[in-house]
């Protein structure tokens, strides 16, 4: 299930919420006679509890929210009112009141949760965009790239909705494939962007980095689910990997999904020493290495996919658009994505 529809399926669910509390509220209100004392006083709870739908929708929708379940409440209230006005002047006063009040419990609540979200929103712009210019200033450093660990975060994602990963668990795995390579920043230069092959001690060194990256990216409370994946994402389903030698489930998932969306990054974007697979290639190395490298529901998860949806990451995030606002222009792409999901 795709990011854009899970936030769908969640709105569509609070607005049958809505619908169905307004609707029972409403039915209640036109149902209990008035004729004795004690019906009279349920009668005036029932008719309070219409106040509740536009606090809801204030907190849910925002201010447009509020207005469209005010209406649909003021509608069925004077409704009833028009069937069954009362003579007494003081019940008509409160009923009019109540009215206004409906109004003042929607807008109100409405326009604060707008200016909350706003700010949420602009919080959440700026933690991202220093951690993309952290890990694009990295990639340039090793890759000559920006775009490197985008790609990845957005081909996880992918992989991470095919598991039907939560809000949080999603935001943690792209977290997680946005940084897994933090820890090369202790990594000297002489090693990390040697051209020929490493020796014994230099992949020693290079193979500090997982924990490195771990101790970095913890100590920030928002991002402790994604260090996980920055300290496991070299390990190997069949327990061949590094730092830990963790094997199968002892990985976290998002460290799993990472592994075959790194690799196919790796093998499908252009580096000096070799041109890009296709993506038809790719697709053959990696279910060639399903067995050992990766875990084989993660492999059945990334075939599944269509390819156009790994171009289209590949076309939106090419190494070639490192020139002036192609960053800048990423970074938006991110923000409209949170916003549909704060929503």
């Amino acid at each position: 299930m795709s990011g854009l529809t899970r936030v769908l399926r969640g709105r569509n669910a609070r607005i049958a919420i809505l619908a169905i509390l307004t609707l029972l509220i409403a039915l209640l209100h036109f149902l209990i006679p008035t004729e004795s004392h004690t019906l009279h006083k349920l009668h005036i709870v029932v008719r309070k509890l219409y106040f509740l739908p536009p606090v809801m929708a204030a907190a849910w929708f925002g201010l447009r929210g509020a207005i469209w379940t005010t209406l649909a409440v003021s509608g069925l209230f004077l409704l009833h009112a028009v069937l069954d006005w009362p003579g007494n002047y003081m019940e008509q006063a409160n009923q009019i009141g109540e009215l206004i009040g409906f109004w003042v419990a929607g807008l109100i609540p409405g326009y604060l949760f707008d200016r909350q979200r706003a700010l949420l929103v602009d919080l959440a712009t700026a933690n991202e965009e220093t951690l993309f210019s952290l890990v694009s200033a990295l990639d340039l450093r090793e890759h000559n790239t920006c775009m490197h660990s985008l790609r990845v975060r957005e081909y996880t994602l992918l992989l991470a909705d095919r598991f039907g990963a939560g809000e949080k668990q999603r935001r943690d795995i792209g977290y997680g494939a946005l940084l897994h390579d933090v820890g090369k920043i202790a990594v000297p230069d002489h090693i990390l962007v040697k051209a020929a092959g490493l020796s014994d001690s230099e992949r020693q060194e290079m193979r500090k980095h997982p924990e490195a990256g771990y101790r970095i990216v913890r100590q920030a409370g928002f991002l402790r689910e994604a260090a996980e994946i920055v300290y496991t994402h070299h390990e190997r389903f069949d327990g061949s990997g590094y730092p830990r030698g963790l094997k199968g489930d002892e990985i976290p998932l998002g460290a799993r999904l990472f592994m075959v969306a790194d690799v196919y990054d790796a093998i499908t974007s252009e580096r000096p020493y070799r041109s890009p697979m296709s993506h038809h290639e790719a697709v053959n190395v990696i279910r060639d290495q399903s067995v050992g490298h990766f875990d084989p529901t993660v492999v059945k998860a990334f075939l599944a996919i269509r390819p156009e949806e790994f171009q289209g990451v590949a076309e939106r995030f090419r190494d070639d658009n490192n020139g002036p606002g192609s960053f800048s222009a990423a970074l938006a792409r991110g923000i409209n994505t949170r916003e549909m999901a704060i929503t």
